[in-house]
């Protein structure tokens, strides 16, 4: 059992009299590090006065400048977080009772002239596990309507607060939907524990839980199912995990689990054995049953992480894994180089497609499609390319492969519909194909785009064939069904791409409501010296004419082949020896000749 790991774990003892809370003086242990005492950040003098730094706030531009010990006393990097008025309120703790912004634009004060005072005692989190009292004191002065303009003020960090105070930081708060603690709880908390257990052997045990296509599940059921369905996961994982545990909602889809003592090679058991809790069977929530799944990414704390800060981004990277990856529910963070470089070339990959998006680099190559009678262009497929900034085209193979990995296949696929309706729009003397992922299309934000852009010019629709990957089709015959059905709603015609690749092809072709079978290339390459793939071919053929359906040879490499499929009575050919992808748009048909067929 998950609850007979570890040993229990023992009150907060530890704790900092920098973060606003005072060790226990029985404790011989109570001495922390620089690094425990300020979240992650390494303050001087830790333990004594660390001065007082001064500031203006023109409240109009709402810009702050600081004197230099500003950093210093908020144990923060640099004044990037300090910078504005605004961002200056969100290092205040939800806790605190009061703040600067509540002092100056809750008062009752009437400016002479000379200013109003004002003095406040607040709460602070300006980093993870960093909590500690301010006295902030000075004057605001008004502009011609009487309201605050510009504030002079001097902030000093508290070092002996009251007993009031001391209980409201101990004070622990929890996500109203979930019960588990707020983010900025969860995160003191892991700072403590990191600190409790610094002479702990075993060390602890990091572990960040996110639902699987919950965006999906949103847009399908609503968002109240949603926050059932998140509500319903914490309820379990706090079954699963021992009383000692800390338990806190990090962000909307991202659940934190602190294991405290625990050991690192415990982790992937523990993990695995969550992930196949929740699993185990269907969430009931007001829309019925919802069967549910997670993915985990954890951290061994020392061992891979020292600081909160550490921690937690090592945690979130190794979640981020867990998503992208297809085979496994659970990755743990490592510092192995190997993993490292592979996380580095993920980053790049990602940010090459993703600018490439945003500055619309994507572009489109047409390969020509024949008519097997006339051997004039009937069509063109839209082929997916990418410039660089040094204007070099790269094909499919090196942006679909890594955008399919990483997660963002979805913005390359709407990309690719949006270019090819635009280009029928410019060109009404083409016909063109484009393909689009199974799971791209299934979500409804991409049919509402296609009825959109087909909305604005309803002519290109006749002349727009979806092309979709049959194997993908295979996996939910009735949603790709509905799919097909609501593409030719729009008045566009479908083809299945790769058709005989999925192990049920000539099932598939009575079942769905297809057009264009696209048959796969590798039973065409060689169909000259294969009887196999003749004999397969041939039957295809039969059956689609039976069917109605019309057929496309792909990957047609040479005479003796186009000549063959021509005698077939296959409709189109593709393949290089009918024309190679073209990078821009396709030829007027003034300029391209026809290649005609023996």
């Amino acid at each position: 059992m998950l609850r007979d790991i570890g040993i229990e774990q023992g009150p907060d003892r530890h704790m900092n009299t920098q973060n606003g809370l005072r060790p226990d003086p029985a404790d011989p242990a109570a001495e922390l590090s620089p690094e425990a005492a300020t979240g992650g950040f390494d303050v001087a003098h830790a333990g004594t006065d660390l001065g007082e730094a001064t500031y203006s706030w023109n409240i109009e531009t709402d810009h702050v400048t600081w004197s230099v010990d500003a950093a210093r006393i908020f144990g923060v990097r640099d004044l990037a977080p300090l910078s504005t008025g605004t961002v200056f309120a969100t290092l205040v703790d939800q806790a605190s009772p009061a703040s600067r912004h509540a002092e100056i634009f809750e008062s009752e004060g009437r400016d002479p002239g000379t200013g109003v005072n004002f003095s406040a005692r607040y709460l602070v989190n300006p980093a993870p596990g960093t909590r500690f009292w301010i006295e902030d004191s000075g004057r605001w002065f008004a502009n011609e309507a009487g309201r605050p303009r510009l504030v002079h003020g001097v902030c000093r960090r508290i070092l002996a607060p009251t007993a009031e105070e001391m209980a409201l930081v101990t004070k622990r708060h929890y996500d109203p939907a979930t019960g588990a603690l707020t983010r900025a709880d969860f995160c003191n908390a892991l700072a403590h524990a990191i600190d409790g257990t610094a002479k702990d052997t075993r060390g602890l045990v990091l572990l960040m839980v996110a639902i699987n296509d919950l965006a999906q599940l949103n847009r399908q059921y609503g968002y109240q199912v949603g926050d059932e369905v998140i509500a319903a996961i914490v309820r379990r994982l706090r079954g699963m995990i021992r009383r000692r545990d800390t338990l806190g909602r990090y962000a909307t889809n991202k659940i934190g689990l602190i294991l405290a003592p625990s050991l690192a090679e415990h982790m992937d058991f523990v993990a695995n054995r969550l992930a196949s809790g929740i699993r185990s069977q269907p969430i009931e929530t007001s829309a019925g049953s919802i069967s549910v799944s997670v993915h985990i990414g954890g951290v061994a704390v020392p061992l891979e992480a020292k600081t909160t800060m550490e921690a937690l981004h090592a945690c979130e990277e190794a979640l981020t894994d867990a998503g992208e990856r297809g085979d496994t529910t659970f990755v743990a963070f490592s510092r192995n180089p190997d993993i490292a470089s592979q996380r580095s070339t993920n980053r790049e990959s990602t940010d090459l497609v993703l600018s490439a998006l945003n500055e619309r680099r994507i572009r489109l190559a047409f390969q020509p499609i024949v008519s097997s009678k006339t051997g004039d262009i009937a069509m063109y497929e839209s082929l997916v390319r990418m410039v660089t900034p040094e204007g070099e085209w790269l094909g499919a193979s090196q942006i679909v492969p890594v955008a399919e990995r990483l997660g963002f296949l979805h913005l390359v696929d709407h990309r690719v519909m949006e270019l090819a309706i635009e280009t029928l729009r410019e060109r009404p003397d083409i016909t063109l194909t484009f393909n689009v992922g199974v799971d791209t299309a299934l979500h409804h934000d991409w049919m509402a785009a296609f009825r959109a852009q087909i909305a604005l010019d309803r002519s290109v629709a006749e002349r727009l064939i979806v092309e979709i990957t049959e194997t993908s089709l295979i996996e939910d015959i009735n949603a790709a069904r509905s799919l097909i059905e609501g593409i030719k709603e729009c008045g566009a015609r479908v083809a299945i791409d790769d058709f005989g690749a999925g192990h049920t092809s000539f099932r598939n072709m009575r079942l769905l409501p297809i057009d264009i079978l696209k048959i796969d290339g590798t039973f065409i390459k060689n169909l000259a010296r294969s009887a196999d793939d003749r004999f397969f071919v041939q039957t295809l053929l039969q059956l689609a004419r039976h069917l109605k359906i019309e057929t496309v040879a792909e990957w047609v490499q040479d005479e003796e082949t186009a000549s063959l499929l021509t005698s077939w009575r296959v409709e189109y050919l593709q393949g290089d020896f009918l024309g190679t992808a073209m990078d821009g748009m396709p030829a007027r048909k003034t300029e391209a000749p026809a290649r005609r067929l023996a």
